[in-house]
């Protein structure tokens, strides 16, 4: 049960009391008011010149591509320039196993048996590269240019004794091909880190001898940024499937074969970036079948 005051004198003192305290409730209430205020306004005011900076710093601020690229400059990310030109040599060396031999379509295994014939081919590629970033994680890429390959050949053929294989061999056989190359680059980066995966459609056409083959080429990589160096370390693979029926024309006879290969290979080099918007990389790839070296030379824009 509660008391119930009957002194006037403590009455009166509750009742000022109770008054002191939500004065000061009150006056608290504003204060806390006022800070929050001045924070929110603090904060607008950093994220303002924040942005302001962005638009200040950098120069592609408000450029149409990639698409929703100030929304990520926002954001305090740097992103290249979204048209690059480049010149694109590549050295390679690949064994390619060949069997399956049909000439006119017949095949010729009692002559030519599967598993007994090989090439070795050095590849030689000069080549043109453009590419473009649609959105800041997504760009397209194509390419043009010339192939020069020599190849060592080692044919296999049945003897009288079907135990015994005779070798033929042909070496420095040299060809020159057209190279095109259509491709889309996925890339993603956080901090000084960054991974990119790029797919490229090859396809080459063989002068005087009507082969064309076909590959897709798929390079995943991951990379360190040095700093403010403007190197960059990356390591990764190199995925090569080629088109496995090889057919061509040799005067009236019309040939095929199948080739097979190591498609996977490691991956490692560096990558520059110099001033004027310049680029460079070197590449070097060893795998079970292939080894190679890819630099790029190119402009941003």
């Amino acid at each position: 049960m509660l008391a119930r005051i009957t002194d006037p004198f403590i009455g009166r003192f509750i009742h000022v009391n109770t008054q002191y305290l939500s004065s000061w409730f009150k006056r608290l209430l504003l204060l806390a008011v006022s800070l929050l205020l001045t924070a929110l306004t603090l904060l607008f005011n950093n994220i303002a010149d924040a942005a302001d900076r962005n638009i200040s710093s950098d120069e592609d601020y408000g450029r149409t591509l990639p698409f929703y690229g100030d929304r990520v400059r926002d954001m305090g990310i740097k992103l290249p320039k979204p048209v690059g030109i480049s010149l694109f040599t590549h050295q390679q060396e690949d064994l390619m196993n060949l069997g399956d031999f049909k000439i006119d379509g017949e095949p010729v295994d009692d002559v030519l048996p599967s598993g007994g014939s090989s090439t070795t081919n050095t590849t030689s590629i000069v080549a043109v590269r453009a590419d473009v970033w649609l959105l800041p994680f997504w760009g397209f890429n194509a390419m043009v240019g010339k192939a020069v390959t020599s190849s060592n050949i080692s044919i296999g053929v049945a003897g009288l004794d079907s135990d015994n294989i005779a070798r033929l061999e042909a070496n420095g056989m040299a060809t020159t091909s057209t190279v095109t190359a259509v491709g889309s680059t996925l890339a993603y980066g956080h901090k000084n880190y960054f991974a990119t995966i790029d797919a490229q459609y090859v396809s080459t056409s063989v002068s005087g001898v009507g082969v064309s083959l076909d590959a897709l080429v798929v390079t995943p990589l991951v990379g360190l940024n040095i700093g403010d160096s403007g190197w960059r370390i990356v390591i990764g693979g190199q995925y090569q499937d080629y088109q496995k029926q090889l057919k061509g024309q040799l005067a009236d006879i019309k040939f095929s074969a199948t080739q097979s290969s190591s498609r996977w290979s490691t991956m490692v080099g560096l990558q520059k970036a110099f001033a004027e918007n310049w680029e460079a990389s070197l590449m070097a790839q060893s795998g079970k079948t292939r080894e190679g070296v890819t630099f790029m030379l190119g402009k941003r824009f």
